[in-house]
């Protein structure tokens, strides 16, 4: 339920000295860059992989794959590499598109999962949200085009090629894209640890958006007045709160288990 758009490239998709760097946003680490490899090849300018990399055995099977998919693949010092991201694993891919939620299929769809992050500016948070929401389903990621965290390389990397398949579509106003959501048929639900309703004694609706406000101050006043509902979950301590990405990986697991359960 994606299709796919040209990357735009920014200042966080590139280093700011060295050598020239290819169009497109970057894809960091050993799992990130095989997925790309394995979804949009045609779409991948170049792969930079660090010198001496035939002596890493999954470092020297990707050169390989990228080269008998007529990819272009450049051998950098680890240096060049670590002006990208310093935890890159010694290989970066450039890739000039990225996924793009399909509207018109997502609004006449019976069962579909979204997210909204609201003000996440942490990328690491970014990329885990991104990583769990892959693997339970969800079709896409909304957030604020200001005060949010893009596909960085810190993102790309923590996310494990999830960036290849899970749309992040920024939004210059959130609440008016959740109103218009309702409009076919979305339940919009936010997350707040002082809510007295229970994430697991809810019945989740089959069309969802669950909505995470940001890592110091929660959700905003105009996002949580778009909310259908505030649900909590549980937790043993009612004067802390789960990290971002915990709790988008909860609230998709639960998702997630009563959608199986229904089908």
């Amino acid at each position: 339920m994606k299709k796919f758009k040209s990357a735009r490239r920014g200042p966080q998709d590139r280093p700011s000295r060295g050598p020239q760097v290819p169009r497109g946003r970057c894809v960091v680490g050993i799992h990130a860059v095989n997925e790309a490899l394995k979804v949009r090849p045609r779409a991948i300018e170049a792969v930079w992989l660090r010198e001496r990399h035939t002596d890493h055995p999954e470092l020297k099977r990707l050169g390989e794959l990228a080269q008998r998919l007529n990819v272009k693949v450049e051998i950098k010092p680890p240096g060049v590499l670590d002006k990208i991201i310093g935890s890159n694993q010694g290989i970066v891919a450039f890739v000039s598109e990225r996924p793009e939620i399909d509207w018109p299929a997502i609004e006449k769809a019976e069962r579909a999962v979204l997210l909204a992050l609201d003000e996440v500016e942490d990328p690491h948070n970014l990329g885990a949200v991104l990583r769990t929401a892959w693997l339970l389903n969800a079709q896409g990621v909304l957030v604020p085009e200001h005060r949010s965290a893009d596909l960085s390389p810190a993102a790309s990397k923590v996310a494990q090629g999830a960036t290849e398949h899970v749309p992040v579509e920024k939004d210059h106003a959130l609440p008016q894209r959740l109103e218009r959501l309702k409009e076919h048929g979305f339940w919009i639900l936010g997350l707040a640890h002082n809510s007295r309703q229970n994430l697991f004694t809810l019945d989740i609706p089959p069309k969802v958006v669950w909505v995470l406000g940001s890592e110091s101050g929660g959700l905003r006043k105009s996002v949580a007045a778009v909310c259908d509902d505030l649900i909590a979950i549980p937790q043993s301590n009612p004067d802390a709160s789960y990290n971002v990405s915990v709790a988008a990986a909860i609230a998709l697991s639960e998702t997630f288990r009563q959608a199986q359960a229904k089908t």
